[in-house]
């Protein structure tokens, strides 16, 4: 995730175990909001400029990200410095 902020924006993540139906429900609605121009119209009177990422993209996007353990324990070990 340190990685990738801007390829990632601000993501919603849920919990684990989430079943595949529900993660299917969620992503609709948000792709339905994301299409609504009035939505659209309301964020940009907010100063966002939304540009939205599909559910599937994004996942595709954090697999990529996944590193080894032996990665992640140098990343760890450079922080805390």
């Amino acid at each position: 995730m340190l990685l990738a902020p801007d390829d990632l924006g601000r993501p919603f993540f849920g919990p684990p175990q989430i079943p595949a139906e529900r993660i299917r429900i969620l992503r609709a609605a948000f792709t339905k909001v994301m299409s609504d121009p009035d939505a659209m119209a309301d964020a940009r009177k907010k100063g966002l400029e939304p540009s939205p990422v599909s559910g599937d993209e994004l996942e595709g996007l954090v697999k990529g990200l996944v590193q080894p353990p032996e990665v992640i324990q140098r990343m760890k070990t450079f922080l805390q410095n």
